[in-house]
């Protein structure tokens, strides 16, 4: 073999040991059943992944078997899982200012940006923000060992109730499972029982009669089971959304190329669309349903939304100080007027959206193209 082609094969082998060095197999931890559409959604995230890094990373989802969402912060900052939905208000200690900013969801029950869709507005506003104005964010990510790789956001909550209420005074002493700290507050500013407990445990809570009801987005009436075991159905209370940060373990992060960053970035956008439309797709769902199990879905009592209304108008304004004294954040009062701001622009981008593909496309566009991989998440 004379000196050129020993080069040549000398060259292709170091080319293929790098692109061999490249290849990842990543894990995602799902804390959502089996046969849930959130679920589907994330199987079609793990097929965009392999798509757009040319089959250089491939994503193995473990629905509901590797790490339960009351898991999974530990589990993807001690490498257990790559990448997963992590509920951070189940972590208020590790996410002081994420959560914080997560609360400021209850802005989406104001008159000017209520409606179905706001969860998509919620979505790209937040997922903005944090990426771009909010150092403290990546500061809580980096020290739980985490990048952060957007958001998404269920549909509004209501109340979800194996007992009836016919007005205010039915919710005094009722156990209402509560899903963060907001929630925890309405209960208690109703004279109802907060209780905290994972969405995970919350069909057996109510099946025991551990919770009279559960305060839960419209789709998990259906993909956890509520549907089995509530009569009631009130919509209009307490409100405010779930937001669902995907996070991925740092280090298998910064063990991808450039160009294997970005793929994961693209196949976010995807992911955070699919999830806040399959939501909304869900809860119209389980609307539709319900009659047939001879369950009562529909407005709350009058006493219910108008007392509901007058509480977000008073705590949106007690949010930044509840923080301050609590974890001494500061810029609470500035951080939601830059949202609200935000969701007047994210309410004209999302509001004759259509499908998930259509939604993927303005978050690729608006938010994750922009981001440098070179320098984010270091």
């Amino acid at each position: 073999m004379n000196k050129t082609m020993k080069a040549l094969v000398a060259g292709a082998s170091m080319l293929a040991i790098a692109g061999a060095a490249q290849a990842a197999e990543l894990s995602f931890a799902g804390g959502w059943p089996p046969n849930s559409a959130p679920t589907a959604k994330i199987e079609d995230y793990a097929k965009a992944v392999e798509e757009y890094s040319n089959g250089e990373v491939s994503v193995r989802v473990f629905p509901l078997s590797l790490l339960s969402f009351g898991e999974i912060n530990a589990g993807l900052r001690d490498g257990i899982a790559d990448v997963a939905g992590n509920l951070l208000a189940y972590f208020p200690a590790e996410y002081p200012t994420m959560n914080m900013l997560a609360e400021f969801s209850e802005l989406v029950e104001l008159e000017e940006f209520a409606g179905e869709l706001s969860s998509l507005a919620f979505t790209g506003a937040i997922t903005e923000y944090v990426m771009n104005e909010c150092p403290a964010c990546m500061e809580e990510m980096a020290a739980q060992n985490q990048v952060y790789l957007g958001s998404s956001s269920t549909t509004s909550y209501v109340l979800q109730c194996a007992v009836p209420l016919n007005s205010v005074a039915d919710l005094e002493g009722k156990r209402m499972r509560a899903a963060g700290a907001y929630w925890a507050r309405w209960a208690e500013s109703v004279g109802a029982v907060p209780v905290s407990m994972s969405i995970n445990e919350t069909l057996e809570g109510l099946s025991q009669g551990v919770v009279d009801c559960t305060m839960s987005n419209t789709a998990d009436f259906v993909n956890f089971g509520f549907i089995d075991v509530v009569d009631h159905v009130y919509v209009g209370a307490p409100g405010a959304q779930f937001n669902v940060p995907f996070t991925m373990n740092k280090d298998s992060w910064n063990s991808l190329s450039d160009a294997n960053k970005q793929a994961m970035l693209r196949a976010h956008a995807k992911l955070a669309a699919d999830i806040a439309w399959v939501y909304i797709l869900d809860g119209r769902n389980g609307r539709e349903r319900a009659p047939g199990e001879d369950i009562e879905y529909g407005p709350a009592p009058d006493d219910i939304v108008a007392m509901n209304r007058e509480f977000i108008q008073q705590d949106k304004d007690a949010i930044a100080e509840i923080y301050n004294e609590r974890f001494g954040i500061e810029g609470g009062a500035e951080a939601a007027a830059t949202l609200t701001e935000a969701l007047s622009k994210w309410t004209e981008l999302t509001k004759d959206v259509s499908s998930g593909e259509e939604l993927a496309e303005i978050y690729w566009n608006e938010i994750f193209s922009k981001v440098d991989v070179a320098t984010y998440g270091k």
